[in-house]
């Protein structure tokens, strides 16, 4: 394991696990904690199945350092940089050639929220406090919050969430498709391992394809992104030499 910023991070065969260490401050977002992230996503992007970021502590990430920001409210560039270096790690955690997992514990708010919903896959504790909560600080989200939100759950949840700033339950989460997978604090240690176990077995060419169709039905025209799912199949299919080994595994083992 090794410390880059305020990020520890180990890799373990195919998985490149990010813990944002600042337990202190609930691991809320300073520079070291995108430069770590930054780090391992370069890491996954490298050869890894699958990215799973977590916190220190007890809790994932209570968002942004308020005293980082409160310093930087005279500084445009400087907020600049930040919000931008930040949204775009979150971006390359979302279009990277990896599977991503978010491990939720605690609270997961405002930054930290973006930051889950980067993620492709969010394994909750049951105990967890998730939620936008920028307008309980006269803030807006700036890191993609707003979007992913809104793409991620129905109009009337998302809006509930960005206006109200309440905090949901990981239970909750699960049950409105923020999550999807929440367990008891006892079983969640367990459970982390047994969904980063499924993701990183997975042909890792094949999950990078299947994750850019399932982009491209968010993003694209249903006729333009069926066309793209077919041409990513046959693409897959007819060049990916594990298709027949597994195949022929198949037929052997029927």
């Amino acid at each position: 394991m090794t410390r880059v910023g305020q990020v520890l991070i180990d890799r373990v065969g195919g998985v490149v696990h990010a813990r944002l260490d600042r337990p202190d401050v609930r691991n809320c977002i300073d520079f070291g904690i995108i430069e770590g992230l930054e780090r391992a996503v370069a890491m996954a992007r490298a050869d890894a199945s699958v990215l799973v970021v977590r916190g220190s502590g007890g809790h994932f990430c209570a968002g942004a350092d308020l005293d980082l920001v409160r310093g930087l409210i005279g500084d445009r560039k400087g907020l600049e940089a930040y919000v931008t270096r930040l949204s775009e790690v979150l971006d390359a955690i979302e279009a990277g050639p990896f599977a991503s997992l978010a491990a939720v514990e605690g609270y997961a708010v405002a930054g930290g929220c973006e930051m889950l919903l980067a993620c492709d896959v969010v394994l909750a504790s049951t105990e967890a406090r998730i939620g936008d909560r920028h307008l309980e600080h006269a803030l807006l989200p700036g890191a993609g919050g707003s979007v992913r939100l809104v793409r991620a759950l129905p109009r009337a949840y998302a809006r509930w969430l960005l206006q109200s700033g309440e905090m949901i339950s990981g239970d909750q989460a699960r049950a409105w498709g923020l999550a999807a997978l929440a367990v008891p604090p006892e079983e969640f240690a367990s459970e982390l391992d047994r969904v980063v176990n499924r993701l990183a077995s997975r042909d890792r060419v094949a999950m990078t394809a299947v994750r850019e169709m399932a982009r491209c039905a968010e993003d694209e025209p249903p006729a333009a992104a069926m066309s793209r799912e077919r041409e990513l199949f046959l693409d897959h299919i007819t060049t990916s030499p594990n298709v027949r080994e597994q195949l022929d595994g198949f037929v052997k083992r029927s």
